[in-house]
C-alpha cells in the first residue's frame, strides 16, 4: 500500500501553466500536435530549415559544420 502511494506521488504531474492565460492556451493548442504525431511536424520543419540555411548561408554553414566536426 505504501509503495502504491509513493508511485502515485511520483507519477502525478501538475498541468503546465506559463503564467499568462493566453500563452498557456497557445502552448496547449500547439502541444497537441507534438504529442500525437511529432514527426509529421518536426521532420518537414527540419528539412525546410536545413534547405533555407543551405540556400542562403551556404558558406557559413559549411564552415560552421567543419569547425564543429573538428571540435568533436
Amino acid at each position: 500500500m505504501q509503495l502504491r502511494k509513493k508511485l502515485n506521488e511520483v507519477y502525478v504531474v501538475e498541468p503546465n501553466d506559463l503564467g499568462l492565460p493566453y500563452l498557456t492556451a497557445l502552448y496547449r493548442r500547439i502541444n497537441v500536435f507534438f504529442k500525437r504525431m511529432p514527426f509529421i511536424i518536426v521532420v518537414p520543419a527540419s528539412l525546410i530549415s536545413a534547405l533555407f540555411l543551405s540556400l542562403f548561408f551556404d558558406y557559413v554553414v559549411v564552415r560552421l559544420t567543419s569547425m564543429l566536426q573538428y571540435g568533436f
